[in-house]
């Protein structure tokens, strides 16, 4: 199978999941590509954050995206109603579960940055 293929059904498969998940809410599903992060596929959600943060982490319970070799993105349309907290707390939970974080994209040296301090 080639890859173009494997990713149209990856795709598909993901947003009868999110459809499932989100009770019919899903706008659009999308393939990107990041130099840093690789394949993404971003999910877009008629839901409010918090809706929409319940729908990700389920999503990538059902899915497995580090598995699959890509990153599974999620936006909503929906309001803000999480506090500042809440919204940190959820997350830190889709980064942990799906086993994505920030990139730092310049090299960071302890010794450059004990120099400048003593400066």
């Amino acid at each position: 199978m080639s890859v173009k293929r494997e990713m149209i059904e990856i795709m598909e498969r993901i947003r009868s999941i999110a459809e499932e998940i989100s009770q019919n809410n899903v706008r659009d599903v999308r393939l990107k590509n990041d130099e840093d992060y690789g394949t993404i596929i971003e999910v877009v959600l008629n839901q409010n954050d918090k809706e929409a943060f319940e729908t990700w982490l389920r999503l990538i319970e059902e899915v497995r995206p580090k598995e699959r070799g890509i990153v599974l993105s999620l936006d909503w349309t929906g309001e803000n109603i999480l506090s500042e907290s809440a919204f940190v707390r959820y997350a830190v939970e889709v980064m942990l579960r799906s086993g994505v974080g920030p990139i730092r994209k310049d090299k960071f040296s302890a010794v450059k940055e004990v120099g400048e301090v003593r400066e």
